[in-house]
This record gives structure tokens, sequence and C-alpha cells, in this order.
């Protein structure tokens, strides 16, 4: 009876967490779609209210830094990529596929 119990408080717990990551990969997502349709100050802004609400997201900071880049903004586009190596060291990104 015990183990049930803990199957659905962690089943519950996972369904109530679910939700912001699905969020933030939705945020992430968005930004990418304005990255790929070239309005570079919208996928800032995504990009700044990810890092703004999870300060240790090393992709929003690496998309930053690429996003800044195209913008030819390269101070900005170092820092952000500085702090995605500083949050995660062997960070690598994965490549979306804007085709999808």
């Amino acid at each position: 009876m015990k183990r049930i119990g803990m199957v659905v408080l962690g089943t519950f717990l996972l369904l109530m967490v679910s939700p912001g990551v699905q969020a933030q990969e939705a945020t992430l997502g968005q930004a990418l779609q304005h990255y790929y349709r070239g309005d570079y100050p919208a996928a800032v802004d995504v990009l700044k209210s990810i890092t703004d609400r999870d300060p240790e997201n090393a992709a929003a900071y690496y998309y930053l830094g690429y996003t800044y880049q195209e913008m030819g903004n390269y101070l900005a586009a170092r820092m952000a990529f500085k702090k995605t190596y500083e949050i995660n060291p062997d960070f690598l990104p994965s490549v979306p596929n804007p085709a999808r």
C-alpha cells in the first residue's frame, strides 16, 4: 500500500512539474521561430525572458549568443556564449530543424 501511495505521489509531482518544463521548451521554441524568421529583436526578448526566469538555462544563453551575433552585437554575443559555458562547461547544443 505504501508503494502505491509513493507511485501516486510521484505521478502527481511529475504532472505538476511537466507543464512548467513544457512551457519553457515552448518559449525556447518560440525564440527559435523568431530567429529563423530573421526577427532577431523578438528572439532576444523571448530568450531574455527565459534567462530572467531561469538564470541557469545554458541553452537560452547559447541561442541568445547566436542571435546577438546575427545582429552584429559581437560583445553581447561573446558575453552570452561565455555565460553558457560558465553554467555548463560541457554544453553541446542540439541543432533544431527549422524544416519541421
